[in-house]
């Protein structure tokens, strides 16, 4: 339980380092922030496909033939999870990338921009603190399989650059609202906090009912997956610089290759 604990929480308050560059600028150049989205997109989309899914997938195909019970399990933790993140989208007060005020026909005056930027960074911190409670799941659970530590601590660490991503998105509109430093440096460094709890909660369940690992680990990567390709990958997408973000993508992919081949 240590070892997750601590690998969990570093994770989380690494989303802290991420709001650091916004102590000395108010806002970073689009196309640099558009690369940073799409390097966070290809963490999750490998961390999800290459570490969560294929541990899910782990066992199902036997030499006596296909386990379809744990099969079934990945396959309704995958929709699940999904399910989740969709109702997160429907629920939770957010816009997407066509929806901001780039894309419309007038500029806002300051003050009623100011008051826009703030109202959608914390809509922005209240999804993603919600989205991050299947990422703890998913790293307790990979401490607690037998023999499988190295998944808990390629996800912590893969989380962990993300979450470096997400804190520069979280800390950007918070700043171009006018947000002090020092209170939007709290605010996102506080909000990794999720991590950790939901990190001892899915090693909790994962040791007390194993059968339930291959749901959990699906359920994280379905939510994963869902979020990155209907949030990170649009909004990184929408200002014109598409070459840098899917550059973005393709490194956090091989980021994350790289580690688990270095992990396992």
């Amino acid at each position: 339980m240590g070892s997750s604990l601590l690998a969990a929480t570093l994770s989380g308050l690494a989303t802290g380092l991420g709001a650091i560059p916004f102590l000395f600028v108010r806002q970073l150049p689009r196309r640099v922030y558009d690369g940073i989205l799409g390097l966070g997109a290809g963490l999750m989309l490998a961390a999800a496909t290459l570490g969560l899914l294929g541990e899910a997938l782990h066992g199902v195909r036997q030499s006596a033939g296909v386990n379809f019970g744990q099969l079934g399990l990945v396959v309704s933790g995958f929709v699940t999870g999904v399910l989740l993140a969709a109702a997160m989208d429907r629920f939770i007060p957010h816009r997407h990338a066509g929806g901001h005020h780039q894309h419309l026909g007038h500029e806002p005056g300051h003050d009623v921009h100011d008051r826009h930027e703030v109202r959608r960074g914390y809509a922005i911190i209240g999804a993603l603190s919600l989205h991050r409670f299947p990422e703890g799941l998913a790293i307790g659970a990979g401490f607690a399989a037998d023999g499988e530590a190295h998944l808990g601590l390629l996800l912590a660490i893969a989380v962990g650059i993300q979450n470096v991503c997400e804190g520069i998105v979280m800390a950007a509109p918070l700043r171009q609202g006018g947000v002090s430093r020092a209170r939007g440096l709290l605010v996102v460094a506080l909000t990794g906090l999720t991590i950790p709890l939901a990190a001892v909660c899915g090693q909790a369940l994962a040791g007390l009912a194993a059968s339930t690992m291959p749901f959990m680990l699906a359920l994280a990567g379905g939510t994963l997956i869902y979020i990155t390709s209907n949030e990170i990958i649009p909004e990184s997408h929408s200002h014109g610089h598409e070459a840098t973000a899917s550059s973005g993508v393709v490194a956090g992919f091989l980021v994350t290759m790289v580690l688990q081949a270095l992990l396992h």
